[in-house]
């Protein structure tokens, strides 16, 4: 009998063992997977983490290029002599600019534009207008003369002594604005103040993740922003546009986004 139970018992201890290691083994399996997701959690949480910060760079430039258009401006009745006065003119210009200092292949002549302000009359009308005082403004000649020079600084003196031309006898235009300068060297600059700019921004980064209680990671992304160039002196009446200033600024803002560590 004893040995009969024995047999009969033997089997149900093996299916127990089995039972129980089965249960064992889903069990670490589930510990490993919950701890991977945990794990994995934690790791996206602190991931997300991010902080956005922007860093300035600025480098004071002088214009190296100017463009100086003197335009004038003459009316008559009579064609052939209101063109012969605007040469006058224009002989007066190119006489004043070279005194100056100015060289001949730094001068041109601007294109000549005449308007006639009796087109689209009848015969009529303008046999009546040719016949009164009216006809003495009758066309308008405008032309005028263009400096392109390197020597910024003799443009710009030169530009300001305009009443001598007047005193000549010249008449500029109403519309005249002076001047403009040309910075032609942004491309020379443009990698240096990228990495300055970029600099600023990670030690504005460092500077957050202290404060946060944290360690500043690395990039997630990031943008160079655009080049801007502004007048030095905006304060100055003759600097009050950026293409009218000698002096400039150029500006450029990175911005860039961090990992929180």
């Amino acid at each position: 009998m004893k040995i009969l139970s024995a047999i009969k018992s033997a089997p149900k201890c093996e299916r127990t063992d089995n039972h129980w290691n089965g249960v064992a083994l889903i069990l670490a399996i589930g510990i490993a997977i919950g701890g991977y997701f945990i794990g994995n959690g934690v790791y996206d949480a602190f991931a997300r983490r991010t902080v956005t910060v922007k860093g300035l760079a600025e480098q004071n430039v002088v214009a190296d290029t100017a463009i100086w258009n003197i335009n004038i401006s003459n009316v008559g009745g009579d064609l052939a002599e209101l063109q012969s006065r605007v040469d006058a003119d224009i002989v007066k210009i190119k006489e004043f600019l070279s005194e100056a200092g100015f060289a001949a292949d730094e001068i041109q002549n601007n294109r000549v534009q005449v308007r006639d302000n009796f087109a689209g009359y009848s015969p009529v009308e303008l046999r009546e207008n040719i016949a009164s005082a009216r006809n003495q403004s009758r066309y308008v000649i405008s032309t005028g003369v263009m400096v392109r020079s390197n020597n910024v600084n003799l443009v710009d003196a030169t530009s300001r002594r305009m009443g001598e031309l007047v005193r000549r006898g010249v008449t500029i235009t109403e519309d005249y604005s002076g001047p403009i300068y040309i910075f032609n060297g942004l491309n020379d600059i443009k990698i240096p103040m990228i990495e300055q700019a970029t600099r600023n921004a990670t030690d504005a980064g460092r500077q957050f993740a202290s404060d946060a209680g944290a360690r500043l990671g690395r990039i997630q992304s990031a943008n160079q922003g655009v080049f801007s160039i502004e007048s030095r002196d905006p304060i100055d009446r003759w600097n009050n546009d950026e293409k009218q200033s000698i002096h400039k600024k150029v500006r450029v803002v990175s911005t860039v986004v961090f990992y929180l560590r």
